[in-house]
């Protein structure tokens, strides 16, 4: 997500951590972050980012988020100002059928990870996957493409840093 994203709980979520799927499908987070992530509910929101990526939010600020963002829209589309933007909507729609997920957080801090979800992740039971802070949400990596996107990005960290604290 970008610049319209729901807000951290409380801090920045730092760090990288390597865990491993287990046979059912299961990946534990870091204590004090699963602790965060789970809200009053124990629950979080697992949300499709890219290929290789799903971030897990805090599922009452993820709802809080996406409900303000649908009620606009419908406002819009009741008052005629999308008209023409029927294919948009469609597109939308279905990205939002299909993009986020309410799961349950285990006393360890287990999430089980739907099937559409591990495939869009690409990480078989056993198989490795990286645990990131992404400052306002967890993300889970598959390590291939977590390489592939920290070298893209990497170059360009000095900037950002300065930019965002200037």
């Amino acid at each position: 997500m970008s610049e319209a994203s729901p807000d951290a709980p409380s801090g920045l979520f730092v760090g990288e951590w390597s865990r491993t799927l287990d046979e059912r499908f299961r990946v534990s987070l870091p204590a004090d972050w699963a602790e965060l992530i789970a809200g009053p509910e124990a629950d979080c929101t697992l949300a499709k980012e890219r290929p290789g990526c799903i971030s897990v939010w805090r599922s009452d600020h993820w709802r809080s988020w996406l409900d303000d963002g649908l009620r606009l829209i419908e406002a819009k589309v009741s008052s005629g100002r999308l008209g023409q933007r029927t294919d948009q909507l469609q597109t939308l729609g279905r990205l939002l059928s299909t993009r986020h997920h309410t799961a349950q957080l285990s006393g360890r801090g287990r999430i089980a990870i739907p099937e559409s979800f591990r495939d869009f992740l690409g990480i078989e039971p056993s198989g490795r996957l990286l645990i990131v802070g992404a400052a306002v949400c967890v993300e889970l990596w598959n390590p291939a493409q977590w390489g592939e996107h920290i070298a893209q990005q990497m170059p360009g960290f000095r900037d950002l840093f300065n930019e965002l604290t200037a």
